[in-house]
């Protein structure tokens, strides 16, 4: 009976975790410009984000005045995260532009921001170490690091956005059928002895 217990406890963790990694923010929309927004919490390359969100007909977000960044940070940020938006200045070091073409005239910059602490830091991010505000980071192409990031509707979305699972999340997905299995035959096993 013990045993059963401690796999049905261990079974409830491997859950609640799961749910964790799977946090993305609701869909909400900011009324000044009528664009929609949403967090994933699915970790990616910035050129890789970049590349799911505009397979969604979305963009990474584009935060081009006090309001929207307020407002998306408010209700898609996470504070202590580093969490993509779509500007970049991988065309030119210091010259900062959105991903869409929009003018690059609004800036929420973190102290001593941006820094191109290490070169190729062209991608820009939410810095979760000064909530609401932006950091440079990522090596060249933003191949790395994986971090969240946050898609830009200039409409509202056709279908559901939710995440697709990446390689170690099918992990994870694996491991719990398994461990689910495992447990049926667990319990099968002790009936009959």
């Amino acid at each position: 009976m013990n045993r059963c217990l401690s796999i049905l406890l261990i079974l409830l963790f491997v859950t609640c975790t799961w749910q964790t990694a799977f946090a993305d923010s609701a869909l909400v929309q900011y009324s000044v410009n009528g664009h929609y927004y949403q967090r994933f919490d699915t970790s990616r390359t910035w050129s890789n984000a970049r590349t799911y969100c505009e397979g969604r007909g979305a963009h990474l977000a584009t935060l081009t005045s006090q309001g929207e960044n307020d407002f998306v940070y408010q209700n898609v940020g996470q504070q202590g995260w580093n969490i993509w938006l779509g500007g970049t200045d991988e065309n030119s070091e210091g010259n900062w532009e959105w991903i869409t073409g929009e003018t690059w005239s609004y800036t929420n910059w973190g102290s001593g921001q941006p820094d191109n602490q290490s070169p190729g830091q062209d991608s820009l991010i939410f810095w979760g170490v000064a909530p609401g505000q932006w950091d440079d980071n990522g090596l060249p192409r933003g191949d790395f690091p994986e971090t969240p990031f946050i898609c830009e509707w200039e409409q509202q979305p056709l279908k559901p956005t939710t995440a697709v699972p990446t390689m170690g999340e099918w992990g994870m997905i694996i491991f719990m059928i398994l461990a689910g299995l495992g447990s049926v035959y667990y319990l099968r096993r002790q009936r009959r002895a």
